[in-house]
């Protein structure tokens, strides 16, 4: 099985030194051959903070996949945010703000879900548009039996109870439904700062805490999930910060039908 680390809100800014270099040493003790990062690399979209964050990707070994989240964009600086929002994680992290890859055993595509302005007063909420719909749509068309199909984006397409205030990502239920065909086997998300797996409309909902960050919420530690993936199988562990390391806390096996994915 190929084993996919999936890490997310970092949040460079509000970082735990001590928890960070755990992570680091946890990422060669489980030799991961890919690293997920899904979003919130910064607090505040500050210089600074990209720079640390691009010297902590400068540090991996396994190579990453990165998409941007919400306080990627800059919150205070609204010239920043409206004329030029994208421009430092373009320079400091990646040109690219929807990134793929293609092996043998899968095919990646992240999305970005974050925007400059939104309907609703919190823009801290992000949206899925037709256009990144069709375009999942269509990389994930050309995909083998033998490649699992993850899609990563910052923005939760479900949600568990006691935490629907959260807001769900703008447009998830058509999103949801258009994946029936030609979708994801698994959605990888963070933002809401807890970790969880479900499975919705046969498709896996998979989500990581903040991995690195103070920014916690009550009875949820820093955390990161570590994937192993087989055409008909998926296996995710949950890691979660115990004080002095990463330790192991469960695990969800997840199983291939022809109707779409079940929990086992």
């Amino acid at each position: 099985m190929k084993r996919i680390l999936h890490i997310s809100d970092l949040h460079f800014g509000r970082l735990i030194p001590k928890v960070m270099s755990v992570l680091n040493q946890k990422i060669t003790e489980l030799s991961p051959e890919r690293v997920i990062i899904s979003g919130d690399l910064t607090q505040r979209a500050k210089t600074s903070e990209f720079i640390q964050a691009a010297n902590f990707l400068d540090g991996l070994l396994p190579p990453y996949l990165i998409t941007p989240g919400n306080h990627d964009l800059s919150t205070f600086r609204l010239h920043e945010r409206f004329l030029y929002p994208w421009k430092k994680w373009q320079q400091f992290i990646t040109a690219d703000l929807e990134p793929t890859i293609a092996t043998e055993a899968y095919k990646i595509i992240g999305i970005n879900t974050a925007r400059r302005v939104g309907y609703s007063t919190d823009w801290s909420r992000g949206r899925i548009n037709a256009r990144q719909i069709k375009r999942i749509q269509d990389f994930f068309t050309t995909a083998s039996p033998q490649q699992i199909r993850i899609l990563v984006a910052h923005h939760p397409f479900w949600l568990p109870t006691g935490h629907q205030h959260r807001g769900l990502i703008g447009g998830a239920e058509t999103a949801i439904q258009q994946f029936q065909q030609n979708g994801p086997d698994i959605i990888l998300s963070g933002h809401v700062h807890l970790d969880y797996c479900h499975v919705h409309g046969g498709i896996i909902i998979s989500h990581a805490g903040t991995t690195t960050s103070d920014r916690l919420l009550s009875g949820y530690p820093n955390s990161f999930n570590l994937l192993e993936v087989d055409p008909d199988k998926i296996l995710v562990s949950r890691y979660h910060w115990s004080g002095n390391d990463f330790a192991y806390l469960t695990r969800q096996l997840f199983i291939k039908q022809t109707d779409g994915w079940y929990e086992q």
